[in-house]
């Protein structure tokens, strides 16, 4: 029996299926390699399933096909134990631990001058590289003016929510493990080259609040506090008044811009921070309170307890085991704490560490850290006060209401845009 010939439409949409298909296993791949929960690994392989099912229904061979090509990357694929971001991390811990120590203290194998990778986004000239032109999207400029990127890049390709996409928005696993925004982002900006990791946080923001906007409207329902008197206040947002901040900062050949020091005149370049890199930033700080060990095995500890005691395959027996090694993981990591922890956290110095590339033209990464670490106070806030006036984003500053019942009158404050801005719906 000849094989029935599928329509333009048909072939469409399948190849939209099969786009699904390869976002959704990348998604899984990256909650495995962050030590997401197995339910939410479990969510995916379902909506995997789904899509295949659906290209089943259009093809049979060709879902027959999916199910083996998924079946030996499966067996091929090897999970990476160490994420890019953990690798930064430990390279900006290695190097604190180097400075202000004698050369010939330090071990051979404890890398002196280890750079910090400058990701910017290496960007296709052609911005339109999408899989299917019928696409509903729109071309989104960004704040930065693709002044923080190599090839800079000013706007992206974004296509629009669908009801398909409502699936993961929804989906609780998804934001305890905080990869909701990145499954939004690399799904919906058509231009494959751009990985979001790389992305300025400013740029991303504006993309999310295109996404938030055009899909369920520009209200947006916040409670915030009465700076005046405490009292919890019911408001909205119009989203449609957020507006890009004005960017006048021009990035040199990798995204990098000009700082000259107030009183010693030194020469500066610094970078703003992609999402990644804030990730990594934000990891750091929350290791570095009680020491990276400590922090590290209690975690593991936690993540132990949790998968195997609530387990019904474990016996009794073994369950007391578990019990009795976390017990003694407790002991080490007081132990620990004792040796190597910290009374404060370096937000500051880290941050500035990441964010400067060079000082009169020097890059040693060594240096920098010493540099930083030395600058007088009034130096340090001056130069983050300057990154921080000047950063590319979306202004997010507002102005709420008060009711008259509270004496009415207004007051500003900002608005606080994570991942939650796919929960905080209106009642339709």
């Amino acid at each position: 029996m000849a094989k029935k010939k599928l329509t333009d439409e048909q072939m469409k949409e399948i190849e939209l299926l099969k786009a699904n298909n390869e976002m959704l296993r990348k998604t899984r791949n990256e909650i495995a390699e962050r030590g997401g929960s197995d339910t939410a690994i479990r969510q995916v392989d379902e909506a995997i399933q789904e899509v295949i099912e659906n290209i089943s229904k259009i093809d049979k061979d060709a879902g027959k096909k999916m199910r083996s090509d998924i079946s030996r990357n499966s067996i091929s694929e090897k999970k990476d134990t160490s994420s890019s971001i953990d690798a930064e991390i430990f390279t900006m811990l290695q190097e604190q631990r180097n400075v202000g120590v004698p050369a010939e203290d330090k071990k051979k194998d404890s890398p002196s001058d280890v750079a910090i990778p400058s990701e910017t986004v290496d960007m296709d000239d052609s911005m339109y590289n999408k899989f299917d032109p019928t696409l509903q999207y729109d071309v989104i400029p960004l704040p930065s003016k693709g002044q923080g990127y190599r090839n800079k890049i000013d706007r992206v390709p974004v296509g629009y929510l669908t009801a398909y996409d409502e699936n993961f928005i929804t989906s609780p696993n998804l934001y305890r493990d905080g990869l909701v925004i990145d499954f939004l982002l690399k799904n919906k900006i058509l231009n494959d080259s751009i990985d979001v990791d790389d992305l300025l946080s400013g740029d991303a923001d504006a993309i999310v609040l295109f996404l938030r906007a055009t899909s369920y409207g520009i209200e947006f329902p916040i409670v915030v506090r009465d700076p005046d008197t405490g009292e919890q206040i019911e408001s909205t947002v119009d989203l449609s008044k957020l507006k890009p901040k004005e960017f006048k900062l021009i990035g040199d050949e990798n995204g990098w811009f000009d700082y000259e020091t107030e009183y010693r005149h030194d020469k500066i370049k610094f970078r703003y921070l992609t999402r990644k890199q804030e990730k990594a930033l934000k990891r750091l700080t929350e290791l570095e309170g009680y020491g990276t060990r400590a922090a590290m095995l209690e975690n593991a500890s936690k993540d132990i307890q949790s998968a195997v005691l609530s387990d019904d395959i474990c016996t009794s027996q073994e369950k007391d085991e578990i019990k009795k090694v976390a017990k003694t993981l407790d002991g080490i990591i007081a132990r620990l704490r004792e040796k190597d922890s910290s009374a404060y956290n370096k937000i500051i110095t880290n941050n500035l560490v990441m964010q400067v590339m060079s000082v009169n033209g020097n890059t040693d990464r060594e240096y920098i850290r010493n540099y930083v670490n030395s600058m007088p106070a009034r130096e340090s806030l001056l130069m983050r006060r300057f990154i921080n006036t000047n950063a590319p984003g979306i202004d997010f500053e507002i102005e709420v209401q008060r009711p008259e019942s509270l004496g009415g009158g207004s007051f500003k404050t900002f608005l606080n845009w994570d991942d939650s801005v796919f929960l905080n719906i209106p009642d339709v």
